[in-house]
């Protein structure tokens, strides 16, 4: 849902904005929803341009000291004239993007600072799993093994040269064909990679889509003990409006 959320959480109190975002480069993932919450360069500049304005007016009434930010897509495929705008809010708070991968090298990390102003950037993928196979032929997500090692190697240049960033992975779980096994591989394996990984509660939104699975209460415990968040993707921002 598009939007503006206040929200108290295991990351702290933040402001989540749920920008209207672009049609997605990539748009073959199969467990994806968010195509129909995209729209054309005019509608998406005009939703944001508001959205952010309403962001402002909540920051003046009361501080949040972290900012994330949804697109239903990479945010280096926002318009510029959306990231401009959204630097009134993010100068010197946490901030909390997310991306493809293919999107991210160090100059870009260096001139998404200069413009943001953060006080720490947060930069999300969804690498989702560990495995290849799964990755690419279950989840369709077009992320080759070798992406993952190379944000990784990103992440330690980022880290000698003290930039105030982080990257973190998501994990997908509860979804037929990633086995719990599997998800907690995947938890200790970018544990170790990047600098942590936040669980997402798989839903099925569409009929074509694939089918949930139950989950286990051993794997719920795994995933309180061993990432930042476990988002059970309950939220009302969550709801994508044309379900």
């Amino acid at each position: 849902m598009i939007g503006v959320f206040p929200t108290h959480d295991e990351l702290g109190k933040r402001l989540i904005l749920v920008l209207k975002g672009l049609p997605c480069s990539w748009n073959k993932c199969t467990f994806c929803p968010f195509f129909l919450e995209q729209g054309s360069l005019p509608q998406v500049l005009k939703v944001n341009s508001k959205l952010i304005e309403q962001a402002i007016k909540i920051l003046s009434r009361e501080d949040y000291e972290r900012i994330t930010i949804f697109n239903g897509g990479s945010f280096y495929e926002l318009p510029v004239n959306t990231v401009i705008r959204l630097s009134k809010i993010t100068n010197s708070r946490v901030v909390d993007i997310e991306t493809r991968p293919e999107f991210v090298d160090y100059d870009v990390i260096i001139k998404t600072l200069e413009i943001l102003k953060p006080k720490r950037l947060v930069i999300r993928i969804g690498f989702e799993v560990i495995d290849d196979e799964v990755r690419n032929k279950i989840l369709n997500k077009g992320i080759p093994q070798q992406e993952v090692y190379r944000i990784a190697s990103l992440r330690k240049k980022l880290q000698k040269d003290k930039l105030p960033v982080e990257i973190i992975s998501y994990v997908l779980f509860g979804m037929k064909g990633i086995s719990e096994e599997l998800v907690k591989r995947s938890v200790q394996e970018f544990n170790e990679l990047f600098d942590g990984v936040i669980a997402i509660r798989y839903r099925k939104y569409l009929t074509h889509h694939p089918e949930e699975v139950e989950i286990s209460g051993d794997l719920i415990e795994f995933l309180k003990k061993n990432t930042l968040l476990i988002d059970w993707s309950e939220q009302e921002f969550w709801e994508v409006a044309e379900r």
